[in-house]
């Protein structure tokens, strides 16, 4: 079979094309430099032979393009000290054309209307990046930048309310609780969602989500449970616990609770809270938020012309701080130590342990039914202290006499620094608890101004809410990651800011390298699957997974690699990737096997936390072979292989 050849044809675009191609080249000559040796300009003339006589097919067209404009760029200034004629570069010049176009017809799908290069290049400033672009490069960056901002323009409303016209139809009451953390301001909420006859409650968490709908369920309100990992769906229930990205704008409610509404000023997720507040089709709703927050969301609300009332709750245990510098032997019941990292969570558990107390552990890590142990544990006496992570800072309501800053930074997941005023605040309002410790006191290792300043100081008022991203961007004439980056760069304007897209942008270039031809809604549903891709186990599988997605295969339930916590941890990460990858791709999930393998992994994380031996063992966890360095998931290399045998014969039959 033969390589198709690009014909050089004299059309009136060709003509164009290869004139504007000679007189950008030709411009190019009065920065004329030391005239080369006769060696060079002999290399210059063989090039320009060598071009001249090369037959062009579609599989070296793009390799032509790039040496031909290399060359050019080399022998323009010096044409006249060559012996080549001038018939040989115009045929350069008319293969240059006719390729370029050529690559520009393939690209072009009929589905819109593409600008011919009379059009394109009728712009002196366009014409003139010829020189070191393709048409197809200029058309992308320039007309299709143009093209698309426009689009959005027209389809994106000029304030972010109007995206939501069944909303704006409704009359809603706000009822927006302004207070600390342990004020109360939730549980007046929830008072409001138990009595309606259909709510929704949306958390920033899981772990809140599924706790609200275990607390309405224990009310007698049946409740139903969604996150982007799991579900719980109870048949005729009115009531539904989700976190907030899961939030159904379709259903009307009587009554929705939106919890830790400051968190609309979060560069990534912020935006989900915005959208909620906008579009919940809720009779009644209900924004519980830190102080700070109270301005941007009456604004929003009287920007939607909603009415609204604000509700002030404040602390009924005092806070207290202590200067003097707390000492870890010093731990006492009721003490809530904490760390900004799972390996400080451990590291001080088992300090604990081998003093003789006994402490209750909770880090993002864990799944909910170990931090749930973990937390009864702690009610029920049966662990002295609870070594958490900031996690605690957020709705776990626990009876706690004492917050202790054994760290006072954080890695936010680009540097380490310094806790902020309303982290300190978030974190130490938990101390105290009405009925049982009616002061609740913070005290710290070090720093102590630090965090007495942050406890004094009122935190800074937030000034804007941070907007994302349309699905109308899917029908914008671009590829998504064009659209992306188009829509980030136009401003808003108003009290809006747009969310940081570079998770969604990173994930869809990604998608792209495991499959080429997935449609932009299937990359957006793609690189909206909550997972964990700094975990390279669980960016591994979810890679598998997009790649058997793209040959419409099933995908595969994951394994369970090895036994240590930082394996079985991986393992229930894992579990929840196969879920939501399910999910959002329109597969069917064993729900049954998923449930029961969950339990299963919870209990053994439970277990060997309570065994504080996630930082004593260093053997396989298998075989009892010491470990080195290289090997993962607890086990070692020799029984890494053997599992992986056996798994390769198991899928065989």
């Amino acid at each position: 079979m033969t390589k198709k050849s690009i014909e050089i044809i004299s059309t009136p675009e060709s003509i164009f094309l290869a004139s504007l191609f000679k007189r950008l080249f030709f411009a190019k000559s009065k920065n004329r430099m030391r005239t080369p040796s006769k060696n060079k300009i002999a290399r210059f003339s063989s090039d320009i032979y060598h071009m001249y006589k090369q037959r062009i097919t579609v599989n070296n067209a793009e390799m032509y393009i790039r040496r031909a404009r290399l060359m050019l760029k080399n022998v323009m200034p010096f044409f006249s000290e060559t012996s080549c004629t001038e018939e040989m570069l115009d045929e350069i010049l008319k293969k240059m054309a006719c390729t370029e176009l050529y690559m520009y017809e393939i690209y072009k799908t009929g589905q819109y209307v593409y600008p011919d290069v009379f059009d394109m290049f009728e712009d002196e400033k366009t014409a003139a990046k010829l020189v070191n672009n393709t048409v197809l490069d200029l058309y992308r960056t320039v007309f299709l930048r143009r093209i698309a901002k426009e689009q959005i323009e027209k389809l994106i409303p000029d304030n972010p309310k109007d995206e939501y016209p069944e909303t704006r139809k409704m009359k809603r009451q706000f009822i927006i609780h302004i207070g600390l953390t342990n004020t109360g301001k939730t549980y007046s909420a929830l008072e409001a969602l138990k009595a309606a006859k259909k709510g929704a409650y949306l958390s920033p968490l899981r772990l809140l989500a599924l706790e609200v709908q275990e607390r309405l369920i224990d009310d007698n309100v049946p409740c139903s449970m969604l996150t982007g990992e799991e579900e719980d769906i109870i048949e005729g229930a009115d009531h539904i616990a989700s976190t907030v990205e899961k939030a159904n704008y379709s259903e009307h409610y009587d009554v929705v609770v939106i919890d830790e509404c400051q968190l609309i000023q979060d560069e990534d997720r912020g935006c989900w809270w915005t959208k909620a507040i906008l579009g919940m089709k809720g009779a009644e709703m209900h924004l519980c938020c830190a102080p700070e927050a109270k301005d941007i969301l009456v604004t929003i609300v009287e920007d939607c012309k909603d009415k609204y009332k604000i509700v002030e709750h404040t602390r009924n245990t005092d806070l207290v701080f202590s200067k003097k510098p707390f000492r870890l032997e010093k731990a006492e019941r009721g003490d809530a130590l904490v760390v900004f990292s799972r390996k400080s969570v451990l590291r001080v558990a088992d300090e604990l342990y081998r003093s003789g107390k006994k402490a209750s552990m909770i880090y993002g890590a864990l799944p909910y039914k170990t931090r749930k142990e973990q937390l009864k544990m702690f009610l029920e006496g049966k662990t002295d202290v609870v070594v958490a992570t900031d996690a605690i800072g957020m709705g776990l309501n626990l009876p706690i006499r004492r917050i202790v800053f054994l760290e006072t930074e954080k890695y936010d997941g680009t540097q380490t620094r310094m806790l902020v005023p309303w982290e300190v605040k978030q974190i130490a309002g938990r101390a105290g608890r009405q009925g049982m410790y009616e002061k609740g006191y913070v005290s710290t290792v070090s720093d102590p101004e630090i965090i007495q300043q942050s406890l004094d100081t009122p935190n800074s008022r937030i000034e804007y809410a941070y907007l994302g991203f349309s699905d109308v961007l899917l029908d914008i004439d671009c590829d998504i990651v064009d659209a992306l980056k188009i829509w980030k760069s136009m401003p808003t304007g108003s009290f809006y800011v747009k969310q940081d897209v570079t998770r969604t942008i990173n994930l869809c270039e990604l998608v792209k390298k495991i499959h080429d031809s997935f449609t932009k809604k299937e990359m957006l549903r793609l690189s909206s699957i909550p997972f964990d891709e700094g975990n390279e186990t669980v960016l591994e599988l979810f890679k598998d997974y997009t790649l058997l997605y793209s040959y419409k295969e099933e995908i595969f339930k994951p394994s369970l690699k090895g036994y240590s916590l930082i394996a079985l941890e991986d393992y229930y990460k894992c579990l929840d990737l196969y879920y939501s990858f399910a999910k959002n791709m329109g597969y069917k999930p064993d729900f049954v096997w998923l449930k029961d393998k969950k339990l299963e992994i919870a209990d053994r994380i439970n277990r060997e936390l309570m065994d504080h031996s996630s930082l004593k063992r260093v053997k396989c966890s298998i075989c009892g072979r010491p470990l080195n360095k290289y090997d993962r998931n607890g086990i070692c290399r020799i029984c890494e292989n053997d599992n992986n045998l056996i798994e390769l014969a198991v899928n065989k039959n």
